[in-house]
C-alpha cells in the first residue's frame, strides 16, 4: 500500500520541481507603485482641505465638493497615470478606451474621497455644537 501511494506521489513530486518561477514584471510594478502614491497624495491633498475648511458656514457636501475640486491637478495625473497602466495591460486599448477606464477608475475613487470627506466634516461639524 505504502509503495503505491508512493509511486503516486512521486509525479507530483517531480512535476512540482519543474515549476517555473514567477517572472518579475518591472514595468508593471513600477507602474502600480506610482498609481498607489498617486492615488494616496490624491486622499491626501483631498483630507488637507477638509481639515483646513471653514465647517461653520456651509453644509457638508458643499465643503467636500469645494476640497475635491481644488484637488483638481491631483486628480488629473492620477488619471493620466491610470490610462498609462490601462494601455500597458491593455495594449489592445484605443486611447479613447484608456481614458475611458480612466475616467471611470478615478471617478470611483474621488466618490470615495467625496463621500468620507461628508462623514469627517458631519463628525467635526457634530463636535462644534
Amino acid at each position: 500500500m505504502r509503495r503505491a501511494l508512493a509511486l503516486l506521489l512521486l509525479p507530483l513530486g517531480i512535476a512540482a520541481c519543474d515549476a517555473a518561477p514567477p517572472r518579475p514584471d518591472p514595468k508593471g510594478q513600477q507602474l502600480r507603485a506610482e498609481l498607489d502614491q498617486l492615488t494616496k497624495d490624491y486622499a491626501r491633498c483631498v483630507d488637507d482641505k477638509v481639515a483646513a475648511a471653514d465647517l461653520s458656514s456651509d453644509p457638508a457636501g458643499t465643503i467636500a465638493i469645494e476640497a475635491v475640486k481644488a484637488c483638481r491637478p491631483m486628480r488629473n495625473a492620477l488619471t493620466l497615470k491610470v490610462a498609462s497602466f490601462d494601455r500597458f495591460g491593455h495594449p489592445n486599448h484605443t486611447p479613447n478606451q484608456a481614458e475611458a477606464v480612466a475616467l471611470a477608475s478615478v471617478g470611483v475613487i474621488e466618490k470615495e474621497l467625496r463621500e468620507q470627506a461628508v462623514v469627517t466634516i458631519v463628525k467635526r461639524q457634530n463636535q462644534m455644537k
